[in-house]
């Protein structure tokens, strides 16, 4: 089975990404969303909506993370840990940032689901570039369709 080719966009669009969605982490962690506490379970009933929503957010970090690096001349391990202890050191300054608002809590248990997102994500993506094949594509007419 030949390897799927993905785009490799320009560098400072990949952070420009990753710095957005690590600015909408912050903003949601900071203010309280409309209609909180509305949902009290996530899909299938299994965990809490909060925690399906602190997994994901620092899951999309991570991945995020792992893009921008992409082009590194790092080793597989060395992107995985990398990328999984940044998502986890910004959710854990974002919870230390919660502990001096009044209108928020920190609690270590989201530092705990915020490191398994991050964690679940950085495998995903490590067992993902092994089946994609990147390149640079600089311009938008130059990203070709994956077959």
């Amino acid at each position: 089975m030949g390897r799927i080719r993905v785009p490799l966009v320009p560098r400072t669009l990949r952070w420009g990404v990753v710095i957005a969605v690590a600015a909408m982490i912050l903003y949601y962690s900071v203010f309280t969303p409309p209609g909180s506490g509305a949902i009290r379970t996530g899909p299938f009933g299994v965990f809490a909506y909060g925690v399906w929503l602190h997994g994901l957010a620092y899951a999309g970090l991570a991945i995020t993370l792992a893009y921008a690096v992409q082009d590194r001349p790092w080793r597989d391990r060395t992107v995985l840990v990398g990328v999984f202890l940044m998502a986890v050191g910004y959710g854990v300054g974002v919870e230390l940032l919660q502990s001096t608002l009044a209108t928020r809590t920190a609690a270590f248990d989201d530092i705990l689901v915020n490191a398994v997102g991050a964690g679940v994500a950085a495998v995903c993506w490590r067992v993902l570039t092994r089946r994609v094949r990147f390149y640079r594509a600089q311009r938008l007419a130059e990203i070709e369709m994956p077959v």
